[in-house]
């Protein structure tokens, strides 16, 4: 009994926290790879003038208004959550890049800039850490709609 309740223990915790389609996420731009933060694409105090970078996005669930993306810094804040609209009854989606301060592209609206900062998104700007971005695929966009799907892509280290 013991033995079952602990496999079942494991078996719950080891699930993911999102259990619908997962979206495919692929960078646009060769120069990011996933392993490291491209030269460049740092915050503007490390000398950078980073932007977002632009993403392809696949398997869209049926019936995805909008994508929400996040970006995270990996045991840190937030560097900024964008929504980005998309023609309903489409399956995949070109996200263009987002530069971190100044006018949004067409198509994207700000849902929250960087925790303790401004602009639009905060480019990488501690040596050593880790970034990821969440991208859900919403029913609308609207940043408070269902959730249809989603996607996550590691960034890579600074």
């Amino acid at each position: 009994m013991k033995r079952s309740l602990l496999i079942a223990l494991v078996a719950l915790v080891s699930l993911p926290a999102f259990a619908g389609p997962r979206l495919t996420v692929r960078f646009a731009n060769p120069a990011w790879n996933g392993v490291a933060v491209p030269p460049g694409q740092q915050c503007a105090q490390l000398g950078g003038q980073g932007s977002t970078p632009a993403l392809n996005v696949f398997d869209l669930p049926q019936g995805t208004g909008g994508l929400l993306i996040e970006f995270t810094e990996r045991g840190g804040g937030s560097m900024g959550r964008l929504l980005y609209t998309v023609n309903k009854g489409v399956a995949s989606a070109q996200v263009p890049s987002v530069q971190a301060q100044g006018k949004l592209p067409a198509g994207f609206a700000l849902v929250a800039g960087p925790e303790g900062g401004s602009g639009n998104y905060l480019p990488p700007c501690t040596q050593g850490k880790a970034y990821f971005l969440v991208i859900k695929a919403l029913d609308a966009a609207n940043a408070g709609a269902a959730v249809l799907g989603e996607g996550r892509l590691e960034l890579g280290k600074l």
